[in-house]
C-alpha cells in the first residue's frame, strides 16, 4: 500500500525550493565575494549621491527625495529581484515622466502626487508580477525602446539648458522648452553659463578620455576605469568648495541646491483621495510599462555577460515592491539605472548584497553628509544630467532599423519624434500602439507565392523570382503566415486568382511551412476553398503542415471533407501528383542509342 503523503512536508519543499532559487547566493557567499561586493557599492554610490540629487529636481522634486528612493526601495529590490546587478533608484527618463505627470497638479500637491504616482506605478507592477505577466516584455520591439530612451534623453538634455543658462524655461515638449528659452535668451547668467559649460567640458573629458589616459600611462584598463568613474564625485566637490568660497549664490545669482534636510526618510503612506489617485493611473500605467522594459533590458544583458539568467515575473515582483516602498518612504517612480547598473557589473559586484551595502551607504549620507551639498550649483547638476543622457543617444540605432525594415524605421522614428513632441509620456505608448498595428496589418495580407522545384532536386522555391519547373496542372501555394479571422479572407481572394488564371489546373497544394496555427475563422475558409475548387472539379491538397496543426485539423469534419489528401512533404506531393511526361511528344526530340 502507497504511503500517504505528508502535506506539511510538500509545504515545506515548496518554501525550501523558493527560497535557494532566490536566495541561493546567501549559501555560496564568502569573504571574497563581500570584498567585491562592497568595492562596488562604495562606487556605485559615488556615482549615486550626485545622481539622485540631480535626477530628483529634474522630477520637479526637493533634491533630498531622490536619496529617499535610494534607501528603502534597494532593500526591497533585493528581497524579491532576480538580477544580480542591477541597481534600481532615480534614474533620468523616470524623472522626467515624473515630472510630465505630475506637472498638471497644484504645486502644493506635487510632493504627495509623486508618492502616490509610485504606490500605483509599484501596486501594477507587482500585480503583474503575481499574474507573471512577464511575457509583456515580448510585446515591446527593441527599436521602439531604442527610439524612445533617445527621444528621452535629447528632451532631457533640452530640459537642462535652463539651468546651464540661468534662465526660466517651463514646458513638457521640446517645442515648448526651446520656445521658452528662446525668449529668455537675453537673461543668460553668464557665471551660471560658465560653472555649467566647464562642468560639461569636464565631465565629458572625464567620461571620455581619462581611462584611456591612464590604460596609456600603464596603469590596468580595470583601475583606469573604476578611477574614471569615481572623478565625477571629486568634480562635483571641487565645484562645492567654488561656490562656498566665491559665494556665487549672492554674489553671482547662480542658483544653488540649498539646504538639503538631514535624516532617513519617513515612513507613511501619502495623504491624498480616491479622487488624486484617479488622475495618476494613465501614467502610472504608462511609467510601469517603461521601468519594466528599460530594467528588464539591462538585467538580462547584464545576466547574459555574467552566463546567467533573469527572470522576468521576479522583475515585475522587484520593481514593484521597490516602487511600493518608495511611495510609502515619500519618494517617487524609480526603476533599473543602466549606468550604475554597468558600473555595479564592471567594478566586480557579484550578488545582490551589493545594493543592500548602497543602501546602506546612502542611509549614513542621508544622516551625515547632506549639508555638505547645500551649495552645490544646479547647473553643476545640470551638466552631470547632459552628460549621462549623451550616452543614452542612439541616432546609428535608428538609421540601421530604417535601413533594415522601413515598417520598424517608421515604427521607431514616431516614437522619437512623440517624444519630442508630444511629451514623454506618449512616446512609448505611440511606439508600441504603431508597431502592434503595422504587425496585424502586415498578417492581414501575409506573403503567398506559387512555388516550383529547382531542377534535380527536393527545393521549392518563388517561381517569381527563381528559375523553376512549374507544372500548369499542379499548382502549389505556399503560405508564409499562420492562418487566423484577420486573413482567412485574403486567402481565400488569393486561391480565387489562382484559379482564375490556371484553366487546365486540376489540383492545388497549399504548402503550408510557415503556419503554425489555423484558427476556427481560417478552417471555415479552407472549407469554403475546398467547396469552390471541388465545383471546379479542382482537388485540394496540403503539404509540410506541422504535426500540431495537422491533428487539430483531424479533429474537425474537414478531413473527411478535403478532396485531396495532406503531404507529408512537398516533394511527395508532386511525386504523387505530378503528371507523367507525354514521352512521344518527346521522342522526336530525344536521340534513343
Amino acid at each position: 500500500m502507497k504511503p500517504m503523503s505528508d502535506p506539511s512536508k510538500k509545504n515545506t519543499d515548496a518554501k525550501s525550493g523558493f527560497l535557494t532559487r532566490q536566495y541561493g547566493w546567501l549559501s555560496e557567499y564568502s569573504g571574497q565575494v563581500f570584498t567585491d561586493d562592497i568595492v562596488a557599492a562604495i562606487i556605485v554610490t559615488i556615482l549615486l549621491v550626485p545622481q539622485s540629487l540631480a535626477y530628483a529636481l529634474l522630477a520637479g522634486l526637493p533634491p533630498q527625495i531622490g536619496i529617499y528612493v535610494s534607501i528603502f526601495p534597494l532593500i526591497a529590490y533585493a528581497i524579491f529581484g532576480s538580477s544580480n546587478y542591477l541597481n534600481v533608484g532615480p534614474t533620468a527618463v523616470i524623472s522626467l515622466m515624473t515630472a510630465a505627470a505630475i506637472a498638471v497638479l497644484p504645486e502644493e500637491t506635487r510632493l504627495a502626487s509623486a508618492a502616490m504616482l509610485a504606490l500605483l506605478t509599484g501596486g501594477f507592477l507587482f500585480i503583474g508580477g503575481l499574474v507573471k505577466a512577464g511575457f509583456v516584455m515580448n510585446f515591446i520591439s527593441r527599436p521602439v525602446v531604442s527610439a524612445y530612451i533617445t527621444g528621452a534623453a535629447l528632451l532631457i538634455i533640452v530640459s537642462q539648458l535652463k539651468h546651464i543658462f540661468g534662465i526660466s524655461a517651463d514646458g513638457n515638449t521640446a517645442l515648448s522648452l526651446l520656445k521658452d528659452i528662446t525668449a529668455n535668451i537675453g537673461n543668460i547668467n553668464k557665471a551660471a553659463f560658465a560653472v555649467g559649460a566647464t562642468a560639461i567640458i569636464i565631465l565629458w573629458s572625464i567620461q571620455k578620455l581619462l581611462a584611456y589616459t591612464l590604460v596609456r600611462l600603464k596603469m590596468k584598463a580595470r583601475r583606469a576605469q573604476l578611477i574614471a568613474r569615481m572623478m565625477p564625485v571629486f568634480v562635483i566637490g571641487i565645484y562645492i568648495l567654488l561656490s562656498y568660497f566665491l559665494n556665487l549664490n549672492s554674489a553671482y545669482g547662480v542658483r544653488i541646491v540649498g539646504k538639503v534636510p538631514a535624516g532617513l526618510p519617513p515612513l507613511a503612506l501619502p495623504s491624498g483621495g480616491l479622487a488624486d489617485y484617479e488622475i495618476l493611473i494613465m501614467p502610472a500605467i504608462v511609467i510601469a510599462i517603461v521601468a519594466f522594459v528599460d530594467s528588464t533590458s539591462t538585467a538580462q544583458e547584464l545576466a547574459s555577460r555574467a552566463r546567467g539568467r533573469i527572470d522576468s515575473n521576479k522583475e515585475l515582483l522587484g520593481l514593484g515592491a521597490a516602487n511600493f516602498v518608495a511611495g510609502v518612504s515619500g519618494g517617487y517612480p524609480i526603476n533599473g539605472s543602466m549606468s550604475r547598473s554597468a558600473v555595479n557589473f564592471t567594478a566586480g559586484g557579484k550578488t545582490p548584497m551589493a545594493g543592500l551595502m548602497v543602501a546602506g551607504m546612502m542611509a549614513l549620507t542621508a544622516v551625515f553628509l547632506t549639508p555638505v551639498l547645500k551649495n552645490l550649483p544646479l547647473a553643476t547638476l545640470a551638466a552631470l544630467i547632459i552628460v549621462a543622457c549623451f550616452n543614452l543617444l542612439d541616432f546609428k540605432s535608428l538609421w540601421r532599423t530604417w535601413v533594415y525594415s522601413r515598417a520598424d524605421g517608421l515604427t521607431a522614428i514616431t516614437a522619437f519624434l512623440s517624444v519630442l513632441f508630444f511629451g514623454v509620456q506618449w512616446g512609448v505608448l505611440v511606439g508600441v500602439v504603431l508597431a502592434m498595428a503595422l504587425h496585424i496589418q502586415s498578417t492581414l495580407k501575409p506573403h503567398m507565392a506559387l512555388v516550383g522545384r529547382f531542377p534535380g532536386t527536393q527545393h521549392y522555391r518563388d517561381a517569381e523570382r527563381f528559375k523553376v519547373e512549374t507544372n500548369e496542372q499542379v499548382k502549389t501555394l505556399r503560405i508564409d503566415e499562420s492562418l487566423y479571422y484577420a486573413n482567412a479572407r485574403y486567402l481565400e481572394d488569393k486561391v480565387a486568382r489562382i484559379v482564375a488564371k490556371s484553366p487546365k489546373m486540376t489540383d492545388l497544394i497549399l504548402m503550408c511551412t510557415a503556419v503554425n496555427r489555423i484558427d476556427a475563422s481560417a478552417l471555415s475558409s479552407l472549407k469554403e476553398i475546398n467547396k469552390r475548387l471541388k465545383s471546379a472539379r479542382i482537388n485540394l491538397h496540403f503539404s509540410d503542415m506541422q504535426s500540431r496543426v495537422r491533428e487539430r485539423l483531424n479533429r474537425s469534419e474537414f478531413s473527411n471533407q478535403l478532396t485531396g489528401q495532406i503531404f507529408l512533404s512537398q516533394f511527395e506531393a508532386m511525386e504523387m501528383l505530378e503528371p507523367e511526361p507525354d514521352w512521344e511528344r518527346l521522342s522526336d526530340h530525344m536521340d534513343i542509342h
